[in-house]
């Protein structure tokens, strides 16, 4: 089934598809509810796509759309990712409510705190001004994936870019709740946000505008890992702040999608509006654009290694862009469309083990994901010491787990990216520091 196809059954079948995407949306609540914070945490949001994903599959199934055998696959996918994933006990939040003033770790001093931001800060807002002045405006253009992709070496900026685009928030937005500031120290933090702001608007991602929520999420769960107790009179007075960015993030959302509409040729005011919920059923489009009439059994199922390392195989050369295979989400577009757009529906973690392995090699790796998942939302928290400079270090990695149910070789260089460029950052902020410090 193509899109079209998908909305037409689907606008004859609304209350069934009403009822299987509530009832599946509250059980996959149900199952992660102690591994979620609150409305603010992003695992909400992982959650609430996950279970509108898998909706999909239980609707197809219910209505003969799909063969067992793809129903059960992906049955047995999904629990073996649960039961990994569940594993690992969920972050104690209480724990460190409860905590007066956990022991510090002062690995790295305030100066160097000062000197990341200010290096993470300019290169984000450098490296956007020179991507909208070689590339354009994302909201405007055709297709924003086309940003940083082409094998041109430009990529490079936008690597950099999903580093210090956290990196630079994160510690401003800790600069300014959690530590005194002088004028110019809030000056320069509030124009920096307001920036940061304005580069999600013009992104075109709609998701973006709920981020900075997101970012003030992890500065105030990191706090309460370090100051415990004296941290929750802070995290109070941001949840207003966080409501007030959620609320307003949702008419910005509909300007975007108008834009993009209008800027596509578009002339009806309510097409956005019908796009959103489109959107919102659609979380699930690789499973009806392949499983329906076996489409799956079309595509290539011989190149699952080069799928999830494409993005190191090709940052590094081993292979150039050329040789790697067309990533699985196109192919499947083009299956069904033939207008040659580098686009398509993204390759979650079921999909990719059916696809590429047997029956025990999917259990296998979705029973690892889960436990890599919930590895890095929740160990790696209690692991990491009470600096926000791993407050950053673990919000980079917890913030792109956002990807990992949907895309894990997109997750995968997300990772990577963070590998490469937080040594050099720091690298350079320990150099500058020294410098400063010599001069003195």
């Amino acid at each position: 089934m193509n899109y079209t196809e998908f909305f037409l059954f689907a606008s004859e079948n609304i209350l069934s598809l009403l009822l299987i995407t509530s009832a599946t949306v509250f059980i996959y609540l149900l199952i992660y509810k102690k591994y979620i914070k609150t409305v603010f945490d992003p695992f909400f949001l992982i959650t609430l796509v996950a279970g509108l994903s898998a909706s999909t599959v239980f609707y197809l199934y219910y209505h003969d759309l799909i063969k067992k055998i793809y129903f059960f696959d992906f049955l047995i996918t999904e629990i073996s990712f649960i039961i990994g994933f569940l594993l690992i006990k969920p972050i104690n939040f209480d724990e460190y409510k409860n905590k007066y003033i956990p022991a510090s770790k002062n690995i790295f001093s305030d100066r160097f705190n000062d000197i990341l931001l200010y290096v993470s800060s300019i290169s984000h807002v450098a490296l956007q001004v020179l991507t909208y002045l070689v590339v354009g405006i994302p909201i405007l253009l055709e297709s924003r994936m086309s940003v940083y992709s082409g094998g041109s070496g430009f990529g490079v900026v936008g690597r950099i870019i999903d580093v210090v685009g956290i990196v630079g928030p994160i510690l401003a937005i800790h600069k300014i709740f959690y530590l005194n500031n002088n004028q110019k120290t809030k000056i320069y933090n509030y124009t920096y946000l307001l920036l940061v702001l304005i580069f999600m608007l013009i992104s075109g991602n709609k998701t973006n505008l709920v981020y900075f929520v997101y970012y003030i999420f992890f500065v105030n769960l990191y706090m309460l890992k370090i100051k415990g107790k004296q941290a929750l009179s802070t995290i109070d007075k941001t949840i207003k702040l966080q409501k007030t960015l959620f609320i307003s993030s949702i008419p910005l959302i509909f300007l975007v999608m108008y834009v993009q509409y209008i800027n596509s040729g578009g002339e009806s005011f309510n097409r956005p509006l019908i796009a959103l919920g489109q959107r919102i059923i659609s979380f699930g489009d690789i499973y009806y654009m392949t499983l329906p009439n076996e489409v799956i059994k079309f595509m290539d199922s011989s190149s699952g290694f080069m799928q999830l390392f494409k993005d190191p195989l090709g940052m590094l050369r081993i292979y150039s862009w050329d040789e790697l295979p067309l990533d699985c989400g196109i192919e499947i577009y083009n299956f069904h469309y033939s207008n040659g757009n580098l686009t398509g529906p993204n390759a979650r973690y079921n999909y990719f083990s059916i696809l590429y392995f047997n029956e025990i090699g999917q259990i296998i790796y979705c029973f690892i994901l889960g436990i890599i998942t919930s590895f890095l939302r929740n160990s790696l928290y209690r692991i990491l010491p009470n600096n926000i400079i791993f407050g950053a270090i673990y919000a980079l990695f917890s913030f792109n787990l956002i990807y990992i149910f949907q895309d894990q070789a997109f997750t995968l260089a997300k990772f990577i990216n963070i590998i490469i460029f937080i040594p050099i950052l720091i690298t350079i902020s320990l150099a500058i520091e020294y410098i400063t410090i010599k001069n003195k």
